[in-house]
């Protein structure tokens, strides 16, 4: 079996059960621990419990893994009963002392909200970092990717300063615990946000997908959703790949916590592949639940074996091949899969003379004749057409022709 060990923080998985209320508290950390993660992030304190999640269009397709967003809705709220750090560090000790020792304690300090606030929240964010290292915190986590926490209620922050002066304060405040930084990819250049986490002495990094979103129904007056918060999903895996892969590529080396909408092994691999070295599951804890974050793990780890990584290092950025290609390699390969539509011909016998092609054709290189669409000379195989053809009567082997550039 494919060996799923993470060289990061030697972690038995690469897999992170990110802040969320499937992680406030002792109780919920070690339900979660049952999943078997490589970490677990205990959520801040003095927040407040409740809201609930929305799922659209349904969780039976976040559970399929097919195109999903999840964002908080409207529902009951209390007061956290979690309102000190006293009371946290408790939590942690509780944890320690009866959570499998293989499995990392991540514990968040502070919130965007404290410096919003104002007062002495920088002395308040060190006391905590003390007082939970002394209560056996394996790692800190500093959550700035909140939604809007670049711009926080008409107040706007220098976001990378911001992000620089509080890694470097905690850093040195407790220089033996390492501080993972969860980094925002909205209203900010995710590259440089992280450059500065890194030059602050960040020990990783987390580009996380999680946005401000307006999201209702036509019947508006029924929609279940909170507007503005917390708005993400599937959507957000390209983003978030897109991040990770610039920042390896432009030479950023130390470990790398990517998330935002991984419901399905498919997303979480992504992420691995493109560069990170853990993934996030928040969403999937918090709305799917404890049975789809362990079937998650265990498909990740059934893709390996099927298709030869035998482990986490010979997966981790092999889809930077495809990021980081030549110019005049990339310009061959589109070249590739141009010269294979210009020259495919129409499938008469399934052409239903829909004209989807040529109502999409911008270089009158098909046309509809007899009920049956015909190729032109002046085809220029830009693939517009095949791309709506209902039947398959325009088909090429994509993933073929274009795989064999590699190959060639």
């Amino acid at each position: 079996m494919a060996d799923l060990h993470s060289e990061a923080f030697d972690m038995i998985n690469p897999f992170v059960i990110a802040s969320s209320p499937a992680t406030r508290g002792a109780d919920n950390v070690l339900r979660c621990a049952e999943c078997r993660p490589g970490a677990i992030v205990l959520r801040n304190f003095g927040h407040g419990i409740g809201g609930g999640s929305f799922i659209y269009p349904s969780a039976d397709a976040m559970y399929k893994g097919q195109q999903a967003f999840h964002s908080h809705a409207v529902g009951t709220q209390k007061a956290d009963s979690l309102d000190s750090l006293e009371k946290y560090c408790e939590e942690v000790r509780k944890i320690k002392k009866n959570i499998s020792s293989d499995i990392k304690l991540w514990v968040s300090i502070g919130h965007y909200s404290d410096i919003v606030k104002g007062g002495d929240w920088d002395k308040d964010w060190k006391n905590q970092a003390r007082e939970l290292k002394n209560a056996g915190a394996d790692a800190f986590e500093l959550h700035f990717n909140t939604p809007g926490v670049a711009v926080a209620k008409d107040r706007q922050f220098n976001y990378y300063q911001l992000v620089y002066n509080c890694t470097k304060m905690i850093r040195e405040t407790e220089p033996s615990v390492p501080v993972m930084v969860k980094l925002a990819v909205e209203a900010c250049d995710p590259l440089t946000a992280i450059r500065q986490a890194v030059a602050a002495g960040a020990s990783a990094v987390g580009p996380t997908a999680r946005w401000k979103g307006f999201y209702f129904d036509l019947d508006w007056k029924g929609t279940e959703a909170r507007p503005g918060a917390g708005y993400g999903g599937t959507q957000s895996n390209p983003i978030v790949c897109y991040a990770v892969a610039e920042a390896r590529s432009k030479g950023i080396d130390i470990p790398m916590f990517a998330g935002g909408g991984v419901f399905s092994y498919d997303q979480a691999l992504r992420y691995v592949m493109a560069g990170s070295d853990m993934v996030q599951l928040g969403a999937l804890a918090c709305a799917g639940g404890l049975g789809a974050v362990k079937r998650v793990i265990k498909e990740f780890g059934e893709w390996m074996d099927k298709n030869g990584y035998p482990d986490i290092k010979s997966l981790k950025g092999d889809a930077l091949k495809l990021f980081n290609m030549d110019p005049a390699f990339a310009k061959a390969r589109q070249n590739k899969l141009g010269e294979a539509y210009r020259t495919a011909q129409v499938d008469s016998d399934k052409c239903i003379g829909c004209s989807r092609c040529s109502d999409v054709c911008w270089y009158d290189g098909i046309h509809i004749q007899d009920r049956k669409a015909k190729k032109t000379e002046n085809c220029i195989g830009c693939g517009y057409c095949f791309q709506v053809c209902p039947t398959g009567a325009l088909f090429v082997e994509k993933k073929k022709i274009l795989a064999s550039a590699f190959e060639d």
